[in-house]
C-alpha cells in the first residue's frame, strides 16, 4: 500500500494519472490531513530535483537522494517513515498552537493597540473593528490607533500579513510601512516588509490597490495576480504576474518559492525560523531553487532538500546557519 501511494503522488507530479487513477489520487489525498502533509512533503522532494535544470544536475539530484534513501534502508525504515524524514512531517504538530501577543499603549492622539505575531505552524488571525481579517507572519508587528474608522482606516506594519479587507468605499484602507504607503477598498493582498529586508513585496489577489512609494515619482495601480517589488538598496522596482495564491500559502504553513534565488529563500526563511545565515559563495547565493516547505519543517530538514537540489555543505550551530559550496 505504501508503494502505491508514492506511485499515485509521482504519477500526479509528472501529470500521467488519469481517469480512475486520477480519482483515487484524489481520493487518498483528501482522506486525511496526514495524507495531505505526505503529499506535500513528497512534493518538496520532487521539485527539488525539478526539470528546469540540465540533465547532469538532475541525475546528481537524483544520486544524493537515493543515497540517503539507501542509508535509511539499512535501518529498515518503510517507505513513508523515509520520505517523512527528509521532508520533517511535524509529529509534535498538533501540540504546537499559535500565539498572538497583544498590548497596547499612549502614543499622540489616542491608544495606540498592537499585535505581534507569534511562530505557530499556521499565521494567527486579527479581525479589525470593521471585520477586515488580517493574518500575520512570523515576528511580525501590526498596530493601529484609536482613530482606526472614523475618516479612514490606517494600519502599520512591519513584516509580513495577509488582509481581506471588509469594504467600505468612504474610509479607504492603508497599510503603512516604513518606506511605503498601501490604499484599498475592499481587496485582498499580501505585504511583504520586514524592515531589515532589502525587497518590499506587495501581492493583490483580488480588486486593486494604489501603492505610493519614497523615492519613486510615482504611485502605482496593482490589478489581480501582479507583484509589486520595491528594492531599498537600489530605490528600483518590478511589477510582475504571478499567480498571487501561492504566495499567500504561508497563512496555512506552506511557503512556496518559485524559481527564486537562494538568497531571497534564505532571507524568507530567516524570518520564519528566527535564524541567521552566513553564505560563503556570492555565486551560490544566485543559485535557484523551486519547492514548497511546511512550517513544522525543522531548518535542518529543510536544508537537506535545498541540498538535493542544490550541492552545498551547511553546518547548523543554534540560531546560525553556515553554507558553503561543496
Amino acid at each position: 500500500m505504501e508503494n502505491e501511494h508514492s506511485e499515485l503522488i509521482i504519477g500526479y507530479l509528472q501529470g500521467r494519472l488519469q481517469g480512475r487513477s486520477l480519482d483515487d489520487f484524489y481520493a487518498w489525498v483528501n482522506e486525511s490531513a496526514e495524507n495531505k502533509k505526505l503529499f506535500f512533503e513528497t512534493k518538496a522532494l520532487y521539485e527539488a530535483c525539478a526539470p528546469s535544470r540540465d540533465a547532469s544536475e538532475i541525475q546528481d539530484s537524483w544520486l544524493r537522494l537515493l543515497d540517503k534513501r539507501k542509508s535509511r534502508q539499512r535501518k529498515r525504515f518503510p517507505l513513508l517513515t523515509r520520505i517523512s524524514t527528509y521532508a520533517a512531517v511535524a509529529m509534535f504538530a498538533a501540540a504546537v498552537t499559535s500565539t498572538v501577543f497583544i498590548f497596547s499603549s499612549k502614543e499622540h492622539d489616542g491608544l495606540i493597540t498592537r499585535y505581534v505575531g507569534g511562530d505557530g505552524l499556521e499565521a494567527d488571525v486579527v479581525v479589525l473593528p470593521d471585520g477586515t481579517r488580517v493574518s500575520l507572519g512570523s515576528r511580525t508587528s501590526f498596530s493601529y490607533d484609536s482613530r482606526y474608522g472614523k475618516s479612514k482606516r490606517v494600519v502599520y506594519l512591519e513584516g509580513e500579513a495577509y488582509f481581506e479587507v471588509a469594504k467600505e468605499k468612504d474610509k479607504p484602507f492603508i497599510v503603512e510601512t516604513k518606506e511605503q504607503s498601501i490604499e484599498a477598498l475592499g481587496t485582498k493582498f499580501n505585504v511583504a516588509a520586514y524592515p531589515t529586508d532589502s525587497l518590499l513585496t506587495t501581492t493583490l489577489l483580488d480588486g486593486s490597490v494604489l501603492l505610493t512609494t519614497r523615492n519613486l515619482s510615482r504611485p502605482t495601480i496593482l490589478k489581480p495576480n501582479e507583484q509589486f517589488i520595491y528594492n531599498r538598496n537600489t530605490q528600483s522596482a518590478l511589477l510582475q504576474q504571478v499567480d498571487a495564491n501561492r504566495f499567500v500559502s504561508w497563512t496555512t504553513g506552506y511557503y512556496y518559492f518559485p524559481e527564486q534565488s537562494l538568497e531571497a529563500i534564505l532571507y524568507r526563511l530567516s524570518h520564519v525560523y528566527g535564524v541567521q545565515f552566513t553564505v560563503k559563495s556570492e555565486a551560490l547565493n544566485h543559485r535557484t531553487f523551486t519547492g514548497t516547505f511546511y512550517r513544522g519543517q525543522s531548518i535542518k530538514d529543510i536544508m537537506e532538500i535545498i541540498h538535493l537540489s542544490i550541492p552545498i555543505r551547511y553546518a547548523i550551530d543554534d540560531h546560525h546557519v553556515t553554507i558553503s559550496e561543496i
